[in-house]
């Protein structure tokens, strides 16, 4: 009996933490309308038309079109609690180590991963 519990406790502990194991970056696409205009990803690092990258998963991304001549449109992506993040939080109420994977970037995703921005023409 001693040995089944020590090999339970094992488990465990083996699994409870799962969100502090998934990486810190999720990749995202994120698209202007237009191909040439020119994308802002969180108000700094500037490509043309379209980027794909890695972001924290547990921080808002957003980005902004420019192009003479249009409008000039932004979004905000933000996040919200993973599946890995809901395991941690109901595996803590049975058993408390797993709370420490909510305090990850691991334990939340972003809402979007491909995004596109239709940008609209000066009228």
């Amino acid at each position: 009996m001693h040995k089944l519990t020590l090999i339970l406790l094992s488990l465990i502990l083996a699994v409870s933490g799962c969100s502090a194991f998934v990486p810190p970056n999720q990749q995202v696409k994120a698209a202007c309308s237009e191909p040439d205009a020119k994308l802002q990803i969180n108000g700094g690092e500037i490509y043309t038309g379209s980027a794909e990258l890695d972001v924290r998963r547990d921080k808002v991304f957003s980005y902004a079109c420019l192009k003479p001549g249009y409008y000039p449109a932004q979004k905000a992506v933000s996040y919200s609690i993973s599946t890995t993040g809901v395991m941690d939080f109901v595996g803590s109420m049975i058993f408390l180590i797993p709370i420490v994977g909510i305090f990850t970037p691991g334990a939340w995703h972003l809402d979007e991963t491909d995004t596109r921005i239709n940008m609209v023409k000066y009228q």
